[in-house]
């Protein structure tokens, strides 16, 4: 089990992509009674303070402070808003203990200069808060009361059970940091929360996929499934694999995708054996999935704009091309180009087209922006994997058989 306040794991990955990116990262740094207790929390989109609320409720940590690292060659160059004495010196028996000694942590201040950290107060440059909290200020407190009772009453009205159940525990978050004294990390989830909030209180509802027209497409493919198990084997296994997908896009509510699927399928069924089966058009395909995609990432668009999330900032912007990077480019252009080809011409643009399907099928399966998409943090539906997986396998049958 990862430790509560040092998850090795995860700071060796995060201080790895800082280093890439050149980037800033929010952290938050405990001290302990022992070097080996301390406590490093690095985060994509969590702001310092919120990563220093999780960082005092690991049970080891007397103190704590919180800023940005940057990673240069191997230095965590580390600048707290307020420097504790005691962070490079616990962190380096940490990093060694943990089996990252090739990262040297380095303490600087606000112009980027070296701080000695012996030349800190002993008792480091926190607040109250470090030990027991500051006495309350009644009004302060109050005040936060009210804010908290109103965003549970915000969340119940939106009458989704899974988005409540994902923003409970912000709300539970802000319970514990008003009783905690700490108005100022209370105030701050709060600020996001609300945030949250107005964005999906605010955004369109996406409309759901019309049941009537699913219930025929189930029909109508159930109809050709009979029809191709008529076949012989060799005539029936591709036609198979084509209704597959389009069973699949049926499931995930890609109902454009799925009706071109069936008539590409009607198509290949209804000619004669031996004839030329006139040719699906894949482009058609990826427009129809590329489609059901953007409407969920527009919903996810909006509730974006006004955010500060680093990784998901690009699709605010940028749409599906910018969750898909350069794969979305390549692949429209093999798609042109195999749909203006003929003959020998269009065998070679086929090939060309399948090793771009495969490398897209390959970006979706591993890329962490687009699970991060699919379970972002506003309860958006923005489907990506299945919907374009489903169309890129129909859209290989049609390029195998070119």
């Amino acid at each position: 089990m990862p430790d509560q306040a040092f998850d090795a794991d995860a700071v060796l990955k995060l201080l790895k992509k800082a280093k890439a990116s050149g980037k800033a990262l929010p952290f938050a740094f405990g001290l302990a009674g022992k070097p080996e207790d301390c406590g490093l929390m690095i985060d994509l989109r969590k702001p310092g303070k919120v990563l220093r609320g999780d960082m005092k409720k690991a049970p080891a940590i007397k103190k704590s402070c919180f800023g940005t690292l940057r990673v240069e060659e191997n230095e965590v160059l580390l600048q707290p808003e307020k420097p504790l004495k005691g962070i490079v010196k616990q962190l380096k028996k940490k990093f060694m203990k943990e089996g990252m000694v090739k990262f040297k942590p380095v303490l600087i201040g606000p112009d980027g200069s070296i701080i000695d950290e012996e030349s800190l107060p002993d008792d480091g440059a926190e607040s109250p808060e470090a030990g027991a909290p500051a006495p309350a200020d009644d009004g302060a407190a109050a005040a936060l009361k009210q804010r908290i009772a109103a965003a549970a009453e915000a969340v119940k009205a939106l009458g989704n059970p899974d988005l409540a159940g994902k923003l409970a525990p912000e709300i539970k978050a802000s319970v514990k940091l008003l009783g905690q004294g700490d108005h100022d990390g209370c105030a701050a989830r709060l600020d996001r929360l609300e945030a949250a909030l107005a964005k999906l209180q605010a955004q369109p509802k996406s409309a759901p996929a019309d049941p009537e027209q699913a219930a025929k497409l189930s029909k109508l493919l159930t109809a050709q499934a009979a029809r191709i198990k008529s076949l012989p084997p060799e005539q029936a296994a591709p036609l198979a694999e084509q209704a597959r997908a389009i069973a699949a896009s049926l499931k995930s509510g890609a109902l454009p995708a799925a009706a071109d699927g069936l008539k590409a399928l009607i198509r290949a069924l209804d000619t004669p054996a031996g004839d030329t089966v006139p040719p699906a058009d894949p482009m058609e395909i990826w427009q129809a999935a590329k489609e059901d995609v953007d409407r969920g990432i527009s919903s996810l668009q909006d509730a974006l704009k006004s955010q500060n999330h680093p990784v998901l900032a690009q699709i605010a912007d940028a749409g599906l091309p910018g969750v898909t990077d350069g794969n979305q480019t390549a692949l429209m252009k093999a798609l042109f180009e195999m749909k203006s080809a003929t003959g020998e011409a269009r065998k070679k643009a086929a090939q060309a087209l399948l090793a771009q399907i495969a490398a897209y099928l390959k970006f979706l399966k591993d890329d962490p922006v687009i699970a991060m998409v699919e379970d972002n943090p506003f309860g958006v539906k923005a489907p990506v994997k299945t919907p374009l997986t489903n169309a890129l396998r129909q859209m290989a049958e049609i390029a195998k058989a070119a």
